[in-house]
């Protein structure tokens, strides 16, 4: 009996205290955070407090975006958490085990003189606090599981009706190293005087891990997969007449590294697209760059952020001296395929494309010419030229050996090296 009720006792006291303690390891992780951030070259954080009870604590933190235009500087954002705190939380989620829970709100502040706009602002700032909810809950691992969740928005403005669909996003931080999530918005239409514009649902995955830098601090550098898809943009005059037309655009892309090198691949896909009673299918382009030094994409990620604005002069002859360094592994780059099928057949072409480092001197970046070696290749039927009133142009360029005709097909074969362009086996003066 004695026993069972030390047992009851001790974790008794364990739930009562542990709140308390759970309340200071996470306003570590807070001040952590927040030291981070004030390393960002484009926030500055003006005002900061977490305060801290028993089992429930307050997070505020108000910061401004440097380089912003000269109406806007006076621009804030101040994002407030309530949290609650572990190790066991109650809430309207029910029973959870974490370290804490928190609820977040939004507020936007610009002291403007226009009376007008500042109304505006404070209308939007109170719609979207009523329609937004941002939840994240920090398990045993600080380790972050946020859900972002936005009600239907409309709203009319100069003559212009706009409704924005409803999105929800939720991703997982992992070690500030791991980042998996998704994204579903629901679109949007858009009714002006000239033209009335719908946008289907998009949804996003994307799965990143930060191989240098820090995420909150701005200068992260990640490798990892994202995909993007939008099942259709449709748009159309007052008329109803059918203006531009898209289904299924995709986006992807992919990033690995090998030897402390980036690969780099993106694609972008269109099913079908229309446009003032021309169609094309299948659109693709899909580009690659590879062997980039994964330490100077570093340094030049912290170099951009450290800008913040419009660089200057001596700003992009910085950029352009790091940059040049990427240049020792002799990187490729390629256009893979860049197709499209009309009604008269598929255009194809492709690009690859190397530099040699060797034969660049950063002193004369006009060297840049002598060090790239390219080939590219593309056909494409003749009719779909012809059909657009271009015969004429295909014949000059036939003539002049850019392209070549045969029978019902065009195509070109092109090489560059060390200045030199061939094309179609005759050498062109540049």
């Amino acid at each position: 009996m004695n026993k069972a009720a030390f047992a009851i006792g001790a974790l008794l006291c364990v739930g009562l205290a542990g709140p308390k303690i759970v309340g200071h390891l996470v306003e570590q992780e807070y001040d952590y955070i927040a030291n981070s951030v004030a390393q960002n070259p484009s926030i500055a954080i003006t005002q900061r407090r977490f305060t801290s009870n028993w089992f429930s604590g307050e997070s505020s933190i108000t910061f401004t975006l440097k380089g912003m235009e000269a109406e806007f500087e006076n621009f804030e954002i101040t994002v407030n958490e309530t949290l609650s705190f572990g190790p066991v939380i109650f809430n309207s989620d029910g029973l959870t085990f974490a370290l804490a829970h928190s609820d977040s709100t939004l507020n936007f502040n610009l002291v403007t003189a226009d009376a007008d706009a500042q109304a505006e602002l404070e209308k939007l700032t109170a719609s979207l606090n009523e329609k937004l909810t941002i939840s994240s809950l920090i398990d045993y691992q600080m380790n972050y599981n946020t859900d972002m969740k936005l009600a239907q928005m409309s709203f009319e403005q100069d003559g212009n009706s706009v409704k924005i669909g409803e999105f929800n996003s939720h991703f997982i931080l992992s070690d500030e190293k791991y980042i998996v999530g998704d994204f579903y918005w629901a679109g949007l239409d858009f009714n002006g005087p000239n033209a009335l514009v719908t946008v289907s649902p998009l949804e996003m995955t994307f799965e990143q891990e930060i191989i240098s830098g820090n995420i909150y601090s701005g200068n992260a550098l990640s490798s990892g997969d994202f995909s993007m898809m939008i099942d259709s943009i449709t748009s159309q005059d007052k008329a109803g007449n059918s203006l531009v037309n898209i289904e299924k655009l995709g986006i992807s892309g992919n990033s690995d590294i090998e030897q402390e090198l980036m690969n780099m691949n993106l694609v972008y896909q269109v099913k079908k697209l229309t446009s003032y009673g021309q169609q094309l299918d299948n659109l693709n382009i899909d580009m690659s760059l590879n062997k980039l030094d994964t330490k100077v994409l570093q340094e030049l990620n912290e170099l951009m952020a450290q800008m913040g604005g419009e660089p200057s002069a001596e700003d992009t002859q910085a950029i352009m001296a790091v940059a040049s360094k990427l240049l020792l592994n002799d990187p490729e780059i390629n256009i893979n395929d860049l197709s499209v099928t009309t009604v008269d057949g598929e255009i194809k072409s492709d690009l690859s494309m190397t530099i040699d480092h060797t034969m660049y001197d950063a002193q004369n970046p006009m060297s840049i010419m002598a060090a790239l070696k390219a080939n590219a290749q593309g056909n494409a039927p003749l009719a779909y030229f012809q059909n657009l009133g271009l015969a004429g142009m295909i014949d000059m360029y036939v003539e002049q050996g850019l392209l070549v005709k045969d029978a019902d097909k065009l195509s070109f074969d092109a090489q560059f090296e060390q200045g030199q362009l061939k094309v179609n086996g005759q050498v062109l003066p540049l």
